[in-house]
């Protein structure tokens, strides 16, 4: 999706490089925008949430292009851009919980999805990092293929703001999805590094 999906954010990523943006201002403007985007979901705005969710995942996905372009990549940049990712995935959950406490267990079951998700792939990721591992694309992390990855979490998270009242079914869905993502790291890691 990310090589298929250049040419049309490749425009705009060479068009703020070349007006001076920066990849870590992008990565903090959408980390402002994330949060009036958690905001506006959990006090019911689904329809400006949504707005803001593709703002923010639109700009996720320009900054790294931007720094690359600028020859400005750095570990701080890639630290910040993973920790502000996680910021939006837990605190899209804890928004959605807020306005539908109906769903809540399946919103906590889906958290506890990314988590392991998350800690497979962070830690995989730093063990990757010290052997001195090639890296599968340009990204400041080594980012191994599974299932669900940031295309899939921004369809889940259309989802859940088109369809408010099934957010405990496409949780439960989705969290299966990303149970399965952990398995695949799981298992890629245990392939590399026995």
């Amino acid at each position: 999706m990310r090589r298929g999906a250049k040419p049309f954010y490749g425009p705009a990523a060479a068009a703020l490089a070349r007006r001076g943006v920066t990849g870590n201002a992008l990565t903090t403007a959408s980390l402002g925008i994330g949060a009036l985007c958690l905001l506006a979901i959990a006090f019911g705005f689904n329809v400006l949430g949504l707005v803001l969710w593709l703002l923010n995942r639109l700009l996720d996905g320009l900054d790294g292009e931007v720094a690359r372009l600028r020859g400005e990549t750095s570990e701080l940049g890639s630290f910040l851009d993973i920790a502000a990712d996680f910021f939006m995935y837990g605190g899209f959950l804890v928004a959605l919980a807020v306005q539908h406490p109906d769903a809540r267990l399946a919103l906590v079951v889906l958290f506890f999805a990314y988590y392991l998700n998350g800690s497979v792939f962070l830690a995989l990721s730093g063990v990757l990092e010290r052997l001195k591992a090639e890296r599968l694309t340009e990204r400041g992390l080594h980012f191994r293929r599974s299932l669900t990855e940031g295309f899939e979490t921004i369809v889940a998270g259309v989802l859940f703001l088109v369809f408010p009242d099934h957010v405990a079914t496409i949780a439960w869905v989705f969290a299966v999805m990303v149970f399965l993502s952990s398995g695949q790291r799981l298992l890629d890691a245990w392939r590399m590094l026995k």
